[in-house]
Formats: C-alpha cells, structure tokens, sequence
C-alpha cells in the first residue's frame, strides 16, 4: 500500500474514531453555546438518548433555528466539546460567605437580636446569610461549548 492511499484513508477514518472533547459529560439542563460555520447561539440540554442531545435554542440568532425550537445535535457532528467551567474560581465562595457575613449577617443578626431577644433567630439570621453568599458566588450547573458541523430540527 502506497503512502498516500494510507495517509489519505487515515485522514478519511480519524473523524470516526475521534473523541468528540467531553461529549458525555454534558447533562441534562446543562447550558450550550453551539458553534456552527455561519454563527453561534445559545441553547439548554432538554434530553439524551445515548450518542444524541435534544436542545432547546435559547438565543435569537436564526443560525441555528427559531427561539424556543428542539434541535437534535448528533455525537457525529461535533468537532470538539468546551467545558467552561472555571475550576481556578473555587475560592471565591467561602470569600462570599465571610463577605455576607460581615456586611449583612452581623448587622442583621444584631437588629434581630435587639428586637426579639432569641438566640435561635439570630443564629438563622447569620448562618442564612452565609450560605445566601456563598450560594450567589458559587458554581452554577456546567455551560459548554460545542463546535459542530450542524445540528438538525427535533421530529415533533
């Protein structure tokens, strides 16, 4: 066999042997921006059936289809999958936390404590506003982008 019979029929095979990045990783509700040759939009993960995802378009870009609309986006389509979850950011919720803590939780905690005397309300008081900060400074589900040849109208 000649080098390039066997260079072309590589080149001809790697896409259907190639990992399609962290396709299995992605979830229901997960968010997606899609990248496909004429644009990009915005969609949710509505379903999954094995090698296949059903998007709800959230966008308002046309490229990908109506508002609101499924579209199917097959494993075979996808050139490569982005998580763009920040893992460097994970600090950042115990800081929001303490931060809630000191400018809401005390003064809150406090008032809460002159006006009614109970411990337990203004231990509430402090322990919800820490995890009140904390909650708005954390992760919040996983958003992906996924490069990909095409996606196609979801069969009603």
């Amino acid at each position: 066999m000649s080098k390039r019979v066997f260079a072309a029929l590589l080149m001809l095979t790697t896409p259907l042997v190639a990992d399609s990045g962290g396709f299995y990783q992605i979830r229901n509700k997960d968010s997606i921006t899609l990248v496909l040759p004429n644009g990009e939009c915005h969609a949710k993960v509505v379903s999954r059936i094995l090698d296949q995802l059903t998007l709800k378009l959230e966008s308002k870009a046309s490229v990908c289809g109506e508002p609101k609309s499924l579209v199917v986006l097959s494993r075979l389509d996808i050139m490569d999958v982005v998580n763009n979850r920040r893992r460097d950011r994970e600090w950042l919720a115990p800081v929001c936390g303490v931060a809630a803590l000191i400018f809401v939780g005390a003064p809150a905690g406090a008032a809460v404590a002159e006006e009614t005397g109970s411990r337990v309300a203004t231990s509430l008081v402090v322990a919800g506003s820490i995890l009140g900060g904390a909650f708005l400074c954390g992760k919040h589900g996983s958003h992906y982008t996924v490069l990909a040849e095409r996606v196609v109208p979801a069969q009603p």
